[in-house]
């Protein structure tokens, strides 16, 4: 990757090509890349054009061990959190690998498993979103699950489908980007369960229903901010008690000026009354 580091540890690779000299082209039967007990295979076919290599591969990495792969991170353009690292759990990956060699387009889901953000405390970051302010996360982050689909290219990253479980905290979906200088832009929404959601639903006057709070990832990989999307909470469920509390307050402000007008109204017509004894009728 033209934004990875080198990596920590060696990285051991075993190969086997079939290679056409005539036609330039050749196919990789057999592809073993391995970090500790971190193996991954490759597989696939490739096309040399001039100085450049046109590849099509495939890349199966099943229940990886994250602390082997740890190190491999920074060579792979992978940037935590300052003063953050992975720690325990696997990570699995199904990716295909297109385009040119040099600057290789890589898709495919990436899922991480029973893992912990050691050195990162979520719950400090979401403070900054009142209705997330009472998250306890502790120090370090426990992952139970992060799963998404992803694009990894020149121009930056993009991930789909996010799906990541927190159990301090909830289920965050959503989706977004990372520029190539590591600017991040993702709108999430975080499902809240257990106390917390129901100290949030109450506190919100929803009771026990489930509440959903939509947010905002932004900043930089190395030190991302959280921000309240204020316009999709009010499409929520809250937007919806907001509404209900504003047509109240209409309702009974023209009550009260239906009252204040109608003693006015039986006034005049008293003495609209009163005033036609004393009227004198026309002779015919």
């Amino acid at each position: 990757m033209q934004s990875g580091a080198p990596a920590g540890r060696p990285v051991q690779v075993k190969y086997a090509v079939q290679h056409e000299l005539h036609s330039q082209s050749g196919t990789l039967t057999e592809g073993d890349i391995a970090m500790g007990k971190a193996v991954a295979q490759m597989t696939g076919t490739y096309q040399i054009q001039g100085e450049t290599a046109q590849v099509n591969m495939k890349l199966n990495a099943q229940n990886m061990p994250v602390d082997d792969l740890e190190a491999m991170l920074p060579a792979l353009g992978v940037v935590l959190p300052s003063g953050s690292r992975l720690s325990g759990g696997t990570l699995s990956a199904n990716l295909d690998i297109t385009g040119t060699a040099q600057d290789p387009v890589i898709t495919g889901p990436i899922r991480l498993s029973n893992s912990k953000l050691a050195g990162f405390d979520l719950g400090s970051k979401l403070s900054s979103i009142s209705k997330l302010s009472g998250a306890k996360t502790g120090l370090d982050t426990s992952i139970e699950n992060f799963s998404t689909d992803a694009r990894v290219a020149a121009d930056g990253v993009r991930t789909d489908k996010i799906n990541l479980t927190i159990p301090a905290l909830g289920v965050l979906t959503g989706s977004g980007t990372i520029s190539p200088g590591g600017a991040m832009e993702f709108k999430m929404t975080a499902l809240l369960n257990g106390a917390m959601a129901t100290a949030v639903t109450k506190l919100a006057g929803l009771g026990d229903q489930a509440q959903s709070v939509p947010f905002f990832i932004r900043g930089t990989t190395s030190n991302p901010s959280f921000v309240p999307d204020m316009g999709g909470l009010l499409k929520g469920p809250m937007g919806q008690k907001v509404g209900e509390f504003v047509k109240n307050q209409l309702r009974r402000k023209s009550a009260q000026n239906s009252q204040q007008n109608q003693p006015r109204t039986q006034k005049k017509s008293v003495v609209k009354k009163f005033a036609d004894l004393f009227r004198r009728k026309k002779k015919n």
